[in-house]
């Protein structure tokens, strides 16, 4: 109900949001949004008359990567992996294409650091912004490569992790490699279900981009480069995965050997404690009968009893293979 009333308002300032950037050349533009507010969206709705249901789906939480075509333009939501430095943790950010005949507008939360970086780049250098805007469907590209490259970045800061912490599961258990392993396991999973969709999701824009842009061999190219990319991207991943999975069964193994080391010395112990105690009581029962008690060595004789006693228990253990 919330996102209805926020772009039902009427839209009366004129003037561009500040968190609306702008970078074009004479065949195309490109329209960067780095806040998802109600500012930025009712501004949308009036300049370009886009669906509703698109603008909502910009707002958050999180929506489904998904292709819509619409009459005049192509809609569609890609999901990207993020690091927060702080957490340790991967993150799921969105980024929404409207894509024109003459403009291509991209909404999201200003958390893609190389997305902000090549548009900087593009206001800096004429050169590269015309190489990049040759065309359209070329420019729809390199954005798209961009957000992918800044994957790899992330795959290779994972392998290390894993890297680092199979060295600490072969030197020894501790609680910071337990919470280590879950971290890793969780952070690949995440980056694993935000990438799984990604294959079909360019193969449809694949299709639907030409008819709303021209799309020569050469583009297509690029994005048959963008759909190699996403595999490479998976297969590491289930690799990763598999790795981190290896890791913690050696993590438990060690564990579990760690425990039965552990049981084996406290077994011992109970051996001792049980022999010492079965002949001390023994000899505490006070009969007429009762042998070595009041004899000149008896004292000597008791502590010889439980120790013969004890070593044969634990022979016996060790006979057995329990020990």
């Amino acid at each position: 109900m919330e996102k209805k009333y926020i772009l039902q308002q009427s839209y009366n300032n004129n003037m561009t949001p500040t968190t609306i950037h702008t970078v074009e050349n004479k065949k195309y533009k490109w329209v960067n949004v780095v806040r998802t507010g109600e500012e930025e969206l009712q501004y949308l709705e009036k300049a370009y008359g886009f669906h509703p249901l698109d603008l909502k789906d910009c707002l958050p939480p999180l929506q489904r990567p998904k292709v819509v075509p619409r009459q005049n333009y192509l809609f569609a939501i890609f999901v990207f992996p993020v690091f927060n430095g702080h957490s340790r943790e991967i993150e799921q950010h969105e980024v929404d294409f409207f894509i024109m005949k003459d403009r291509v507008i991209t909404v999201h939360d200003n958390t893609f650091v190389d997305l902000k970086n090549f548009f900087q780049l593009m206001e800096l250098k004429p050169d590269y912004k015309h190489e990049i805007m040759r065309s359209p469907a070329h420019f729809v590209s390199q954005i798209l490569d961009e957000l992918f490259d800044a994957c790899f970045p992330m795959l290779f800061h994972v392998s290390n992790d894993i890297d680092t912490l199979r060295a600490q599961v072969l030197h020894g258990y501790s609680r910071k490699t337990v919470h280590e392993i879950l971290r890793l396991k969780n952070n690949v999973a995440a980056f694993r279900k935000t990438m799984q969709p990604h294959r079909d999701l360019l193969r449809r824009v694949m299709n639907l981009l030409p008819k709303y842009i021209k799309m020569s061999p050469l583009d297509q190219h690029f994005f048959d480069r963008l759909v190699d990319h996403t595999k490479e991207i998976w297969d590491h991943l289930e690799t990763y995965y598999n790795a981190i999975d290896a890791v913690q069964d050696t993590h438990t193994t060690l564990l579990q050997f760690r425990l039965n080391e552990i049981m084996k010395t406290l077994t011992i112990f109970s051996i001792i404690i049980l022999s010492l105690t079965f002949f001390s009581n023994l000899f505490i029962i006070e009969g007429i009968s009762t042998p070595i008690i009041g004899s000149y060595f008896d004292w000597w004789a008791i502590i010889g009893l439980m120790t013969i006693g004890t070593l044969a228990a634990i022979g016996i253990f060790k006979k057995k293979k329990w020990l």
